[in-house]
């Protein structure tokens, strides 16, 4: 059962990795809808998508030091992946999941949402990735 565990340290990488592609992957749809967008909704929109990044920022600020405080805080040298997360973290990763799915097939809602909702949150997670990944390096000197 070690097989399936890794050293802690590397848990803050893994998380950096998973939220740096999450954060790309929503940057570049937001990119692509901001591309599609009539060019006389962009004045409005470049607003909107900084100031949900700012919100998201901020948010996932507290989110990213409460994760690595609870792998630090895990009681061996190894631990299994799914440790990172809380039971409360998994069910908000499940409901932002399944909330991102279904608005994509609420058809009231306009595409210029998804230009800078998405271009407002994909950065936001993009940054908790580096963050994290900043928080490995750091640890990877100090030795966890």
């Amino acid at each position: 059962m070690d097989m399936c565990k890794v050293r802690k340290i590397h848990l803050l990488a893994i998380n950096g990795l998973m939220w740096t592609a999450i954060g790309t992957k929503i940057s570049i749809t937001g990119i692509v809808n901001y591309l599609q967008a009539p060019a006389g909704k962009l004045w409005w929109m470049i607003p909107l998508s900084v100031l949900i990044f700012a919100g998201f920022y901020m948010m996932f600020t507290g989110i990213v030091r409460k994760y690595a405080e609870r792998i630090h805080s895990l009681p061996g040298p190894k631990e299994p992946v799914y440790k990172t997360f809380s039971l409360k973290g998994y069910l908000i990763i499940a409901f932002m999941i399944t909330l991102g799915i279904t608005l994509k097939y609420i058809p009231c809602i306009p595409q210029p949402f998804f230009a800078w909702f998405y271009l407002g949150l994909g950065p936001g997670l993009l940054s908790a990735g580096i963050r994290f990944l900043i928080r490995w390096l750091k640890s990877m000197k100090t030795g966890l």
